[in-house]
């Protein structure tokens, strides 16, 4: 365990998570200002496609400059491991928020909507698609800020929709293109969005499934599967409502073209 011991001249107060690519650990500076530390786990120090991975993510996520997107303090190389230093968010994710019911959501949830659609818009102005956006991956601050992290599996923005090299992400929030190995482009992205708003106003994923195959299978009905939120939670007002199925449109032509727009129509 490292906690207890300094890293790359931070000391290691305690570890915040375990995953299956990396640890995260709370350090402080010889400041005593706190920052989180995120380790590419020993085990995999040698595999040079999790090194890559780790490496890109820390290059991603340098170009970004916007309070609801992580900011990365530092990256490289300590004692053998790969790690980066990134900003420390008190709070827990978005996933942790909704399976425990949070009572905060609720009256929180137009900041937390307005705030993951502005990083998002951030991400693709600067060039790039996130393609692994999901509730886990939204860190939530004690006054409900969220905080989009994990770049790992970004790519370059296309200019126009391009076939994904490979087929990666959380398959139950992959956009019907991605699973069909069609074209994508941001609007991948913003069913995304809209698949991880839907979940936090109504506390249940539009669609479920297990297996690849399983979601696959759905989204070919995706249409007749989809209920609309206020189906489950009636005091969604229907603006907001109509903003979350366009983003949620089995056809790309339907879909909202860019987050810009879609955080223009939540700010209205």
């Amino acid at each position: 365990m490292m906690v207890g011991t300094t890293f790359a001249n931070y000391t290691v107060v305690q570890r915040l998570n375990h995953g299956g690519m990396a640890d995260v650990y709370l350090v402080t500076d010889n400041q005593e200002q706190r920052f989180a530390l995120r380790v590419l786990l020993p085990e995999l120090r040698f595999h040079w496609k999790e090194r890559r991975r780790f490496r890109w993510g820390c290059a991603v996520n340098r170009h970004f400059d916007h309070p609801n997107i992580v900011h990365l303090f530092a990256d490289g190389k300590f004692r053998g491991l790969r790690y980066c230093v990134i900003e420390y968010v008190a709070g827990p994710n978005l996933k942790e928020c909704i399976l425990r019911a949070d009572p905060q959501l609720r009256p929180q949830r137009q900041k937390l909507l307005i705030g993951m659609a502005a990083g998002l818009a951030h991400i693709h102005d600067h060039g790039f698609l996130h393609l692994d956006f999901k509730p886990e991956n939204i860190l939530t601050t004690l006054a409900y800020d969220p905080k989009i992290i994990d770049f790992d599996l970004a790519i370059p923005r296309p200019n126009r929709p391009k076939i994904a090299a490979k087929l990666s992400g959380t398959p139950i929030y992959l956009a019907p293109e991605q699973i069909l190995r069609q074209p994508v482009d941001e609007r991948a992205d913003i069913f995304a969005f809209g698949l991880t708003a839907y979940e936090m106003m109504t506390g249940k994923k539009p669609i479920t499934g297990n297996t690849l195959d399983e979601v696959i299978s759905k989204y070919a009905n995706f249409d007749q599967h989809l209920k609309p939120p206020r189906t489950h939670a009636p005091d969604i007002l229907p603006g907001l409502e109509r903003i979350i199925l366009k983003c949620l449109a089995k056809d790309v032509t339907r879909r909202y073209p860019s987050m810009g727009l879609v955080l223009r129509d939540l700010q209205s």
